[in-house]
């Protein structure tokens, strides 16, 4: 018997469940797929003293961007029907229609922002493929509890879940988190969930996140990547000098999220390019990351949380719920168009017996 054999019944004969809220952010995202890191900034800094140029030789298009539009796209292709609430302007709500799905529901689309934009550079950097981010926040920056509308509001108290994301361009991010999760816990059941993204251009918000909601019970699931997990313990530890340099060791990205269970109660769900764990307090669940050729990273966070999401609503084990996110997330770095995968490529992608990541199986086998 495989050992994806519960996860593929389950993913076969899914459960009804309430349908999730995700914000706030859209973004227009322009992809640069280049080679090497080395070689593409030398060739800018030719340009650069030559007084300016074009620098050929890479690859780029327009996508649907922002985590929540992506996250939404996911869930819908996992055949989940989303409510999306993000706020934008008259032209990016012109564009966003032609970048996803028709069958998103796009009622909640705000017109009176603007535009969120983003650069994304992916190139090859000692060994690992890196997307360089260079963004123009947009309304991103400025969302605030007061820009929900009564419509907005009464989705959020039917919803299973309310999905809180890319906070890091929020200066008031803390504020956003603890006025919504307030609300979502004294007027429905709906789970609350929070991907705060990058801090680390705004880790002025770390610690009043940490402190004012996580602190507080009022999140129930946290998704982060190994250099978030640091920042967060970082800030909520007083700024310990443990955590104020990255680190290319996989014990310590485990020792930052489970620093973070313990001091706020909160289940962490750490993701990471060779494994991906769910901590509560003491309670450790860890699971390798599939082998994967990556053909885009841009948004694979998103695929991965699109993951966790269904699996949380679905119920899952914590191993499969994990295994989900991995699958999805190692389907989306491998497509050669940014596209998510639907629920049956992923019985298809378990059904072969994919291959592990060698070091995350390694070190989970450890463990």
């Amino acid at each position: 018997m495989l050992e994806y054999d519960r996860l593929i019944e389950a993913l076969e004969n899914p459960v009804e469940v309430g349908r999730p809220v995700i914000l706030p952010d859209f973004y227009v995202d322009h992809f640069v797929i280049a080679g090497g890191f080395e070689e593409f900034i030398e060739g800018l800094t030719r340009l650069a003293k030559q007084g300016g140029g074009n620098l050929l030789g890479n690859r780029q298009f327009l996508r649907r961007g922002g985590n929540s539009v992506n996250t939404a796209s996911a869930l819908l292709t996992l055949g989940l029907d989303p409510v999306l609430i993000v706020t934008t302007d008259e032209y990016g709500s012109q564009i966003l229609p032609t970048l996803v799905s028709p069958d998103l529901d796009l009622s909640h689309i705000h017109t009176n922002g603007r535009l969120s934009s983003t650069v994304s550079i992916e190139l090859e950097f000692k060994g690992r493929r890196v997307n360089l981010m260079v963004s123009d926040s947009g309304s991103a920056a400025e969302f605030s509890f007061s820009d929900l509308t009564e419509a907005d509001l009464s989705s959020i108290r039917e919803s299973s879940l309310v999905a809180l994301l890319n906070l890091n361009h929020n200066p008031d991010a803390a504020q956003l988190t603890e006025d919504l999760f307030t609300m979502v816990g004294e007027s429905s059941k709906a789970l609350r969930f929070m991907d705060v993204g990058d801090p680390s251009g705004h880790l002025e918000i770390i610690e009043p996140l940490a402190r004012k909601a996580l602190a507080e019970g009022l999140v129930d699931i946290v998704s982060l990547n190994e250099n978030e997990a640091r920042w967060f313990a970082w800030a909520i530890s007083g700024k310990d000098s443990r955590w104020d340099q990255p680190s290319s060791k996989p014990e310590d990205w485990l020792s930052a999220a489970q620093f973070l269970s313990t001091e706020t109660g909160t289940r962490i769900d750490l993701h990471t390019p060779h494994f991906a764990a769910t901590i509560v307090d003491d309670d450790l669940t860890t699971v390798p990351a599939f082998d994967a050729v990556s053909r885009v990273t841009c948004g694979a966070g998103d695929s991965w949380n699109a993951g966790d999401i269904y699996g949380t609503l679905q119920r899952l084990s914590d191993f499969d719920r994990l295994t989900l996110a991995n699958a999805i997330a190692s389907q989306y770095v491998s497509s050669v168009d940014a596209s998510h995968p639907s629920i049956e490529e992923i019985i298809i992608f378990l059904r072969s017996n994919p291959p592990y990541e060698s070091l995350g199986e390694r070190l989970v086998s450890r463990s």
